[in-house]
C-alpha cells in the first residue's frame, strides 16, 4: 500500500545499499584481500585540529567523531512526525482510500484487533520492512544503539496500523515493519556512515551528503536540521565508518526458462545488481549486531518481471571467531536473515508464475569457515539454519483482491562454498531451501462476499517449498573488473490441503560484467 509513497526513494536509494547473498556468502567476492583491507578513500587518517567539534582518535589513528548524545524523546517525536508526513501524502496528495480515516475507524481498529491483511506481495514483504527502517533510524540517527532503536520501529508501526489506516491493523505488517525494519534500518545506517565525510568540502561534500540522504533519508534530514551536513568535523562520522567493506556493481543479461508450460516459455531480461560485504567476519569481536553483514539486490530492466527480482540480507547478531594453528578461521553465531525472490508470468497469455517466496523475518545459527592457501588460493564454506517467523510464498489458487500468495512461518537451510584460484578465477556453489507453512485458511469462509479487510486468512492451508541451486564462475579481467557467468535452478513444490499439489521448475542463466570497489 506504500508503493507509490516509497517508489522514488527505493528506485534511487536501495540500489546503493542492498546487495550480497546470505551472510558471508561471498558469491562474487573472489579476492579475499578486498575484505581484509579498506578502500583507499576510507583508510586515510586525515589529521586536523577541531576547535569546536568533539572528536576522538581511534587505535588506528583515524579521526572519528565522538558518539552523539542520545535523544530518546526526540526520536519518538520524529517517529510521530514521519507518520504524520506519510498520512498527509497518502490522504491529501495520493488520495489513497485506506488513508481516509475517521474517529470511528480508529475506534473500530482497537475493537477489531489485528488481522492478516490482503496487500500485495511486495508491499507486505518488502516495502513494510523498508518503512520500518525509517522508524528505526529516527532513533539510530539520534544516538541510540541497535537494541535501543528497535522499540521505535514497533512504535511507528503501531501508530500507523491503529490510527492512520482505515482498514483493521495487520498482524503481518506489525511483524515485518518492526523486525524486518530493524534489518533494513541498520544496514542503511551503517552504509550511510561509510558514505559521509566530515572533511569534504564544496561539491564533494554535497555529493557525500546527497548520497547519504538517499541511502538513509531520516539521518540525512537530521543532518540538515542540525547543520551536520555542512559543518566541518572528523573524517569519520562514527566507528562504523572505519570498517573494511566490499562493494560490487553488476550489469548484464539473464534468461529465465519455465519448464512447466507447453510449449516451454523463456524470458530475456536485462538486469543490474548491487553487492555489499561489510566487515570481515573473521576479524570482529562478534558482540555487536550487524558488525558483519552481506546484502544483495537485483533489478530487472524492460521486462514483464517485477522491478525488484531479488533482495537478500544476512547479518551477524552475535558470534565468536576461532583461529586454528593451521591458519584456518571459523566464525559461529546467530544471524538475522532477509531473503526475497519474486517473478511474474512470462506473457499476457499465461497465468503461470514460476516462483515467489520471501523470508522476511528469520533468525538462526550460522557457521563460516575460511582456509587460505599459498599463491592467493582460498576456500570458504558456510552454512545457515534459520527459523522463519514471517514469510510468504506464491499461491496457485488464492486470488483475493491484491493477494496471490500465502503468508506463514517455517524454516530455511542454506549452504554454500567458494573457491578462489590465485585471486583471479572463482567458483561458487550454493543450495538454498525455504519451507513455509500456512495454517489459517479461507476455505470455510464466504470467500466471494466477505469484505476484503476482514477475511483474516494467511491463504491456502498447506506448505510451500522453494529450492534454489546456484553455480557461478568469475574471471578477473582487471583489478576492478571481472566477467561472470551464473546459472540457477529453482524448484517450487507446494502442498495444498484442499487443492491439488503443484510443482514448478525454472532455470536461469546470467552473463554479467562486475565492477568492484
Amino acid at each position: 500500500m506504500y508503493r507509490k509513497l516509497f517508489g522514488v526513494w527505493l528506485g534511487i536509494g536501495l540500489p546503493l545499499f542492498l546487495s550480497a547473498a546470505p551472510a558471508a556468502e561471498l558469491d562474487s567476492v573472489f579476492d579475499s584481500r578486498k575484505i581484509s583491507t579498506v578502500c583507499p578513500d576510507s583508510c586515510r587518517g586525515e589529521s586536523a585540529v577541531w576547535s569546536s567539534r568533539t572528536w576522538c582518535r581511534d587505535s588506528l589513528g583515524l579521526d572519528v567523531a565522538a558518539p552523539p548524545r542520545k535523544r530518546p524523546w526526540l526520536s519518538g517525536v520524529e517517529v510521530v512526525g514521519t507518520n504524520l508526513l506519510f498520512h498527509v501524502i497518502t490522504r491529501y496528495i495520493i488520495h489513497e482510500d485506506y488513508a481516509q480515516i475517521t474517529w470511528s475507524s480508529i475506534k473500530n481498529n482497537f475493537k477489531t484487533g489485528f488481522l492478516w491483511d490482503n496487500d500485495k506481495f511486495n508491499t507486505n514483504l518488502f516495502f513494510h520492512p523498508y518503512q520500518g527502517g525509517l522508524y528505526y533510524n529516527c532513533a539510530r540517527s539520534n544516538g541510540l544503539n541497535f537494541w535501543e532503536s528497535a522499540p521505535y520501529a514497533l512504535f511507528g508501526s503501531s501508530i500507523w496500523e491503529l490510527f492512520l489506516e482505515l482498514q483493521p491493523p495487520s498482524t503481518n505488517d506489525i511483524i515485518s515493519t518492526t523486525l524486518g525494519g530493524m534489518a533494513m534500518g541498520e544496514v542503511s545506517h551503517r552504509l550511510s556512515s561509510l558514505v559521509l565525510n566530515g572533511q569534504a568540502r564544496g561539491w564533494k561534500r554535497f555529493g557525500h551528503e546527497a548520497i547519504g540522504l538517499i541511502i538513509n533519508p531520516v539521518r540525512g534530514v537530521n543532518r540538515l536540521i542540525t547543520g551536520e551536513a555542512w559543518r566541518m568535523g572528523p573524517r569519520y562520522v562514527d566507528q562504523t565508518a572505519t570498517v573494511p567493506f566490499y562493494f560490487q556493481f553488476d550489469a548484464g543479461y539473464r534468461v529465465l526458462n519455465c519448464l512447466d508450460t507447453e510449449p516451454d516459455r523463456s524470458r530475456h531480461i536485462g538486469f543490474v545488481g548491487f553487492n555489499m560485504v561489510y566487515n570481515d567476519p573473521f576479524e570482529i569481536d562478534g558482540n555487536e549486531p550487524f558488525e558483519h553483514f552481506t546484502a544483495r539486490m537485483s533489478f530487472n530492466l524492460l521486462s514483464r518481471q517485477p522491478a525488484i527480482g531479488e533482495a537478500n540480507i544476512c547479518a551477524s547478531i552475535w558470534g565468536r571467531e576461532h583461529d586454528y594453528k593451521s591458519g584456518d578461521e571459523l566464525f559461529a553465531g546467530i544471524f538475522q536473515n532477509y531473503n526475497y525472490y519474486d517473478s511474474e508470468s512470462f506473457s499476457k497469455d499465461s497465468e503461470h508464475t514460476p516462483f515467489r517466496i520471501a523470508e522476511t523475518v528469520s533468525y538462526g545459527p550460522g557457521i563460516l569457515y575460511r582456509s587460505k592457501w599459498k599463491n592467493g588460493n582460498m576456500l570458504q564454506l558456510n552454512g545457515f539454519l534459520s527459523g522463519i517467523i514471517l514469510g510468504g510464498s506464491l499461491s496457485d489458487y488464492f486470488q483475493f483482491h491484491d493477494r496471490d500468495y500465502n503468508l506463514g512461518s517455517g524454516y530455511s537451510v542454506r549452504v554454500n562454498g567458494l573457491f578462489s584460484l590465485r585471486q583471479r578465477f572463482g567458483l561458487y556453489l550454493a543450495f538454498e531451501n525455504y519451507h513455509i507453512f500456512t495454517w489459517k485458511g479461507y476455505e470455510h469462509k464466504d470467500y466471494e462476499n466477505i469484505d476484503q479487510n476482514y477475511l483474516n486468512a494467511q491463504g491456502d492451508v498447506g506448505n510451500a517449498r522453494l529450492q534454489r541451486l546456484n553455480f557461478r564462475a568469475s574471471f578477473s579481467l582487471l583489478p576492478q573488473l571481472s566477467l561472470a557467468a551464473e546459472t540457477d535452478w529453482y524448484r517450487r513444490k507446494t502442498h495444498y490441503k484442499y487443492h491439488p499439489d503443484v510443482r514448478s521448475d525454472t532455470v536461469e542463466f546470467r552473463l554479467m560484467l562486475s565492477y568492484h570497489i
